[in-house]
């Protein structure tokens, strides 16, 4: 069976994709990480996040008052993700969900963890570090079962943004955090023949979970012993040729690691658990999954000769909207994520091009988020497939679409600009009256960008970003 996207003829490689490229014969080794979701600051990951925060609260909770019929029967609502064909199975994916039978041992994990006796435990993200039978697929399955809500919706925006048909799915309940309880409702996924397909966006998803006990124990955990060892001139250290010396092998087999142990530790050391959270964080977004697909800096060049093959106005508009879509994706992934086509606002009055969630941790999307002047928690883009200049009718459509919740700050492609002085007093002319905050990026523009981008020169990618905002402040 080809992959989603061959199944469905989008013809888009992963890099120009916002979610994981699946392949319904196999598995695709991947995890949905709930810290890498907690440590994201845009909209979609903080409902994430709250989700599986309210869930996992209502479980600790229901421990805490001795209600373990309540917190197993919260955990038996935790059916396999099938739908996502992410993990490792053999053969056929079929999952490894919690389920009924599996909830009450799951139960009394936690509850007999030494984290959860010591009130340690507070995140679901940490459990794979303190408590006995949960590892990477069991925290990504309790994940995706807590934000299937999320998912549907996410899966169902894709679904628009390519034209992909869905059908009906009579699937397991959804978390409800208002309600904190399991409610059906009524599910459309696409199919991939008879397989229903749940699409996850591949910022949250990791081959390892950030939080990983074994990673904990063998560095942050192990060089502090070995230093308290070293300063304590402990039976441990060795004098050779007048040098102190001390093996790794020789400190964890004195403090063998154990998830009570871990949990002890981390109980002892919250400062020592604090400095591996803050280095999680910092890891970085996963680009491909498989290693049959296609490197960024090949995808890239191969995107470059695509646009002189689309002809300029109506007939080529749909060819050019995508290719501009995939190219944005491939640029600007992991800071511009999750986007949508046509985004009704104003009642459905008027639609967008595309909206992409601006997810930027560093640089000139973080920047314009963070501004005061272009508060840009979505980027709007709109595409206008023809080479006259864009005029003042263009650029006050998109001014028309900023607003206190996306920002003020968009993007409008198109094939060429002949006047460009003329042009950037125009959009100069937004800025300074604190109308908004226009680039404009031609196909010689984002052609630029696709070089950089496949010689890896993120610098130039920004110095090009930051060149043409400077010009917006005159």
């Amino acid at each position: 069976m080809p992959r989603f996207s061959e199944y469905f003829d989008l013809k888009l490689s992963q890099h120009q994709l916002d979610f994981v490229d699946i392949d319904t014969d196999c598995d695709t080794p991947v995890y949905v990480d709930p810290y890498a979701i907690e440590v994201r600051n845009d909209e979609w990951a903080g409902a994430a996040s709250e989700s599986i925060r309210v869930f996992f609260s209502e479980v600790l909770r229901a421990l805490q008052a001795e209600e373990k019929n309540y917190a197993t029967n919260l955990m038996a609502h935790l059916h396999e993700p099938q739908e996502t064909f992410l993990g490792v199975s053999q053969g056929v994916p079929k999952g490894r969900g919690v389920g009924a039978r599996q909830a009450k041992q799951l139960i009394n994990a936690i509850s007999k963890s030494k984290a959860f006796e010591t009130g340690m435990l507070s995140d679901l993200s940490e459990m794979a570090l303190y408590v006995e039978g949960i590892d990477r697929d069991k925290i990504s399955d309790l994940t995706t079962n807590i934000i299937r809500h999320l998912l549907v919706e996410y899966t169902k925006q894709q679904c628009l943004l390519f034209g992909i048909p869905v059908s009906y799915y009579s699937g397991p309940p959804l978390w409800d955090s208002a309600r904190k309880n399991w409610v059906s409702r009524e599910v459309h996924l696409p199919f991939i023949e008879d397989s229903p397909v749940l699409l996850v966006p591949k910022y949250i998803v990791r081959r390892q979970l950030s939080l990983n006990g074994q990673e904990f124990y063998n560095k942050q955990i192990t060089d502090f012993l070995m230093a308290e060892h070293l300063t304590a001139n402990s039976s441990l250290v060795q004098v050779i040729k007048g040098k102190q010396k001390l093996l790794k092998k020789d400190v964890r087999e004195a403090h063998p690691r154990s998830k009570q142990y871990v949990a002890e530790f981390a109980v002892a050391h919250p400062e020592i658990l604090e400095l591996y959270k803050g280095i999680a964080s910092r890891h970085g977004a996963m680009r491909t999954f498989n290693d049959d697909q296609p490197s960024l800096s090949s995808v890239c060049n191969r995107l470059v000769p695509i646009f002189s093959e689309i002809e300029s106005g109506r007939t080529g508009a749909n060819d050019y909207h995508k290719l501009v879509m995939g190219v944005l994706t491939a640029l600007f992934y992991p800071n511009l994520i999750l986007p949508q086509i046509e985004w009704e606002i104003h009642d459905g009055r008027k639609r967008i091009d595309i909206v992409f969630t601006n997810a930027g941790n560093n640089g000139f999307f973080a920047q314009r988020r963070d501004d005061n002047r272009t508060e840009s928690n979505a980027v709007i883009v709109e595409c206008k497939n023809y080479s006259d200049d864009i005029a003042n009718p263009e650029i006050d459509q998109l001014l028309g679409r900023f607003d206190r919740n996306r920002g003020k700050f968009g993007i409008i492609t198109c094939r060429a600009v002949d006047n460009t002085e003329k042009l950037n007093l125009r959009l100069r002319d937004a800025a300074s009256r604190g109308q908004g905050y226009i680039l404009v990026l031609t196909d010689e523009d984002l052609i630029e960008m696709l070089e950089a981008k496949a010689n890896l020169d993120d610098n130039k990618l920004e110095a090009i970003l930051f060149s043409k905002y400077r010009e917006l402040l005159g």
